[in-house]
């Protein structure tokens, strides 16, 4: 796609990258609220965004151009919004880049979202949400619905969220759960959280260091979960992936769950499967799902880890004991 003729001011658009996405879109391979917030993402501009809708419209088979002129009904409507995510995109505050230490990673973590909720809560939580409150509750709701259809939810069962940003999951799962953890590093989404779950007695929200998770026992919960907040995770270092994924299989229950919904931003679902894997076969948790996409309203790949009702870690022990006992008494014959 070349840059529309009409588009005459500035823009940092990645006219490549907007052709890729509406182009998928077209076909129904992006949701539509993701393919606007992919599409600000590469426009950096209302505008400019919509000046390439408008061509790509233009352009679309009669097959694909009602999938586009719902998309520009989308911006339209949450016009506002996108103008804010537009410019949070500007702002360049975020970014996927590696870096160079663990605390690096996690003082970026803590200014960015600091920074992000004081833009607009729904949007540091889910640009897709294009700041619109409905939306967002739209996708959280797909979202719980699935973890409940999993049976990863329960009037007994205690779960924690790493990286609960606003608290929208806690204040989702409070009336399906025992216990709504939500820790995260930020002060201003820990106060965001704390305000929106306020009256909810089983919600327990945590300002933490974000480097383990510390604050929790042994054996202590049935759940642990991370939405989008991995990625961050392995922006600041794969041994900070590793320490919370060895840390959730610490603090879970024998048959407990760790779910990830998308591990990386890297675009690189085979590395990012075979990582999963690889953490997941040292933490001796279970590969329940790698990768899928199981959502319609977001386009997260969901990773489900178990662990084991026995510890095979127990188990060998145990073997090993025994095989050591054999052994002593062996000796003493």
């Amino acid at each position: 796609m070349t840059a529309p003729r009409q588009a005459a001011f500035p823009t940092l658009a990645d006219w490549p990258q907007a052709n890729r996405i509406l182009r998928a879109h077209g076909r129904g391979s992006i949701p539509p609220a993701m393919a606007a917030m992919e599409l600000l993402i590469a426009c950096a501009d209302v505008p400019v965004a919509l000046a390439a809708l408008a061509e790509a419209i233009e352009r679309a088979s009669a097959a694909r151009r009602p999938r586009l002129l719902a998309l520009r009904a989308l911006i339209t409507r949450n016009r506002a919004g996108c103008e804010r995510i537009a410019g949070m995109v500007r702002a360049e505050v975020d970014h996927s880049r590696p870096l160079p230490s663990i605390a690096a990673g996690l003082e970026h973590c803590r200014r960015l979202f600091d920074w992000s909720v004081q833009q607009n809560p729904e949007a540091s939580v889910a640009l897709y949400s294009l700041t619109n409150p409905r939306l967002l509750a739209r996708a959280t709701r797909e979202v719980v619905g699935w973890m409940k259809a999993q049976g990863l939810l329960g009037p007994a069962r205690d779960t924690l969220e790493i990286g609960c940003g606003i608290g929208r999951m806690q204040a989702a799962l409070a009336p399906l759960v025992r216990t709504a953890h939500g820790i995260d590093l930020s002060g201003n989404m820990v106060a965001e959280a704390r305000a929106r779950c306020a009256g909810l007695a089983n919600v327990r929200i945590t300002r933490t260091a974000g480097r383990d998770l510390s604050r929790f026992g042994d054996a202590s919960l049935d759940l642990v979960y991370a939405v989008d907040s991995f990625p961050y995770l392995v922006q600041s270092g794969i041994a900070l992936v590793e320490t919370h994924v060895h840390e959730a299989a610490r603090v879970l229950r024998p048959g407990g769950d760790l779910l990830i919904l998308n591990f990386s931003y890297r675009a690189d679902a085979a590395v990012d499967r075979a990582t999963v894997r690889s953490i997941a076969a040292d933490a001796d948790l279970r590969v329940r799902l790698c990768g899928k996409k199981p959502f319609i309203h977001w386009d997260a790949e969901a990773f489900w880890l178990r662990k084991p009702a026995r510890s095979v870690a127990r188990l060998r022990r145990r073997q090993s004991d025994r095989r050591d006992g054999r052994d002593a008494r062996r000796d003493r014959r």
